[in-house]
């Protein structure tokens, strides 16, 4: 289970599929957990797919220790999170998105709105 939370916010899964999918679709995207471990990587296909299969149009990611994200795209009947590291291409576009929410949602409480 992911701990050391220092932040979040809400993405639109339309703009999620969108940074995933202009990636070419062999470039690993995120290291994803279905459940429990093993953590495995990604590429950017099975992440758009995955992003593609989840059941809400707002996806919460989890910002852990200012180093890394996590994209809660499923909670049942299994949880299914998508890790983004520094070193993914994704995890700039994420932290310009992660910036933006803070400033226009300046008095969110973070992971309880999700």
């Amino acid at each position: 289970m992911p701990n050391g939370r220092s932040g979040g916010f809400l993405i639109e899964k339309a703009d999620l599929k969108h940074l995933v999918q202009a990636l070419p679709d062999a470039t690993v995207v995120a290291k994803v957990i279905v459940h429990s471990p093993p953590i495995r990587s990604a590429d950017a296909k099975e992440v758009a797919r995955l992003v593609d299969e989840c059941p809400s149009d707002r996806i919460a990611v989890e910002e852990q220790d200012h180093n890394f994200y996590i994209i809660h795209l499923s909670y049942a009947p299994k949880p299914l999170w998508a890790m983004v590291g520094q070193e993914m291409p994704i995890f700039r576009e994420l932290r310009q998105r992660h910036d933006r929410w803070k400033s226009e949602n300046p008095d969110w409480k973070a992971w309880i709105g999700f």
